[in-house]
């Protein structure tokens, strides 16, 4: 599909740099340069220009006006991201491959959930959830979204976009999704997970998450230890384990909010955090030893996680422990800084070029300041 007319962006086309930054145009260069045309890739530039640019709402009209003098430079903006083809996968490929060639390892893959609201029907994945932030029932979209931690801080590498087994097939066709995105929310999460360390030499690096906020958590937890993936996830006190280095199958489940009233769950640990054995309840998971830690506040509150590095040493884990609440900072500067939740468009695509484009943004924002070790090379 041809784009509209081309505007002449405006002076200065970057942010401001310093002579140690990256500047701008090589960093997208890299990014995009898997896009087929020129003018897609020159629309790919201002826009992550634009969302590092404007201040406030990411509306098209805004984001135009940081970047372009042209009438039309809006309704392309917002034509290149809704209407114009290209492999967002393959964007996020090469933003992975950028992270790795700074020299900073990927110490976790971290999950965390972007609640995104919406007000009409009709955007891809809309409908009714309950919100944490606003504390109700809300009508909006679910965005999952996977983080690559390390020395360079959390950075947004892939995404998906869940969509509810309720959405009718003229739903679908509508708003462009593929047939092959379906399924409950565990497994969509799950596929998610097991998609970007397949693309960087990190890919052995723990999986870490906080699990309060999907209502299948405990199918997830059966897939992660079937994987073998090593994890370290944050659980709600609901969740049924098998207490016991070797259970037995016949012992009953109890949820880890009846463990720590027992007995066992008496004394104090010098870290302040309690190690307990204890596995998962059904013959999928293998009963896979693992270790139930509990931190106790001192206004009586706990925090629990379940592991399966049980050899690890607490200090260890305890970095592991903190991760996706890092994780959910950068989904919160992500909706306020970057526009993750400015998106007018509705379809499928759209939201995934969107998202693509914003972590972009972040990622450039994140690592212009750090050494490249080869130089001006940045083009895969």
């Amino acid at each position: 599909m041809t784009l509209l007319h081309h505007p002449t962006p405006t002076t200065p086309t970057t942010p401001t740099e310093t002579p140690h930054t990256t500047p701008l145009p090589p960093f997208t260069d890299t990014l995009f340069h898997c896009l087929p045309r020129a003018d897609q890739r020159k629309w790919a530039h201002l826009y992550v220009e634009a969302l590092l640019r404007t201040p406030g709402k990411k509306s098209p009209r805004r984001l135009a006006e940081s970047v372009s003098d042209s009438p039309t430079a809006s309704q392309a903006l917002h034509q290149f991201v809704n209407a114009s083809p290209w492999d967002w996968m393959a964007t996020r490929q090469a933003l992975l491959r950028r992270i790795a060639r700074t020299g900073a390892a990927v110490t976790s893959w971290t999950l965390a959930p972007a609640f995104i609201p919406k007000r009409g029907d009709h955007s891809a994945g809309v409908h009714r959830r309950f919100d944490p932030l606003l504390g109700r029932l809300s009508n909006g979209q679910l965005g999952l979204v996977v983080l690559a931690m390390g020395e360079h801080g959390p950075l947004p590498v892939d995404w998906n976009l869940y969509i509810p087994r309720g959405w009718t097939r003229a739903r679908r066709s509508k708003a462009r999704v593929p047939d092959d995105i379906s399924g409950p929310l565990w497994s969509q999460a799950s596929e998610l997970l097991g998609r970007a360390p397949l693309w960087h030499p990190g890919a052995h690096a723990p999986v870490t998450a906080e699990l309060s906020w999907l209502p299948d958590r405990e199918a997830f937890l059966a897939q992660l230890v079937r994987s073998e993936r090593p994890f370290v996830v944050e659980v709600p006190d609901t969740v049924r384990v098998l207490p016991g280095a070797v259970p037995s199958v016949n012992w009953p489940t109890l949820t880890v909010r009846q463990i720590l009233m027992g007995p066992t769950a008496a004394g104090e640990d010098r870290q302040h955090v309690l190690s307990l054995p204890v596995s998962l309840p059904g013959p999928s998971s293998g009963h896979v030893r693992l270790r139930l830690l509990v931190r106790r506040r001192p206004c009586g509150s706990t925090r629990t996680w379940l592991t399966n590095m049980v050899d690890r040493r607490l200090p260890e884990l305890l970095p592991l422990m903190r991760q996706p609440r890092l994780a959910a900072n950068v989904v919160d500067t992500l909706n306020g800084d970057f526009g993750l939740q400015d998106f007018e468009g509705r379809s499928y695509p759209g939201w995934h070029h969107h998202t693509t484009l914003v972590s972009a943004a972040f990622a450039y924002s994140r690592l212009r300041d750090r050494p490249f070790p080869d130089g001006d090379g940045l083009r895969d």
